[in-house]
């Protein structure tokens, strides 16, 4: 089947995570929204350089671990059964036992701007099983917005600033510095000089 073809019928879950995403075309990465296959363009070198500053610091503090915790990128977070035609691929999660606890996602200038879509993103991975924290590190700048599922059931945000900053992750009980994550990263900038703007 064709991948215009593939992209264009309404998809489970299951089947979409079933599937080889190269067969839905050349996009960098795909996330299945109400049944449809929407397709996310590559990430820029900042983006790139920030999530290898992450996976590096957090597969360093998990390593040796004897509570299962793992890092893993690229892998899918479906929503509870609500939401079968939902899945998300975040840009990196923790993963204890089977599911997911902590996801944490790069976000652009353009998904800034586009708040609607990221809050709904948002939404979707604040559904999925196991989920406790959810991580959103900002790409031109010293800026992370963390998430936590609180004892109610609700949901407690803390904006974190400035490159000495510390992050926080006390469902998997880890602190990891901003100047960390970013140490390859120029936020603000893209290699050469020029201002950042779409990932």
């Amino acid at each position: 089947m064709a991948s215009a073809e593939l992209k264009q019928r309404v998809w489970t879950a299951e089947e979409f995570l079933a599937t080889d995403q190269h067969e839905f075309g050349d996009a960098w990465r795909y996330d299945l929204v109400d049944g449809a296959i929407v397709a996310h363009a590559a990430p820029s070198p900042n983006h790139g350089a920030i999530l290898s500053g992450l996976s590096t610091a957090v597969g360093n503090r998990l390593r040796s671990r004897a509570d299962g915790c793992r890092p893993e990128s690229g892998s899918g977070a479906v929503p509870r059964q609500s939401q079968r035609n939902t899945a998300r691929i975040p840009d990196a999660m923790i993963r204890c036992g089977e599911n997911p606890r902590v996801v944490f996602e790069v976000v652009s200038p353009s998904e800034v701007r586009h708040w609607r879509t990221r809050d709904r993103r948002r939404l979707d991975l604040q559904a999925v099983a196991g989920v406790r924290e959810i991580v959103e590190i900002c790409q031109d700048e010293y800026a992370v917005h963390a998430y936590r599922l609180a004892a109610d059931g609700s949901w407690d945000f803390e904006a974190i600033g400035e490159r000495d900053a510390i992050l926080r992750l006390p469902s998997v009980g880890i602190e990891i510095p901003l100047a960390e994550i970013c140490e390859f990263a120029t936020p603000g900038q893209e290699p050469g000089g020029e201002e950042l703007d779409d990932a």
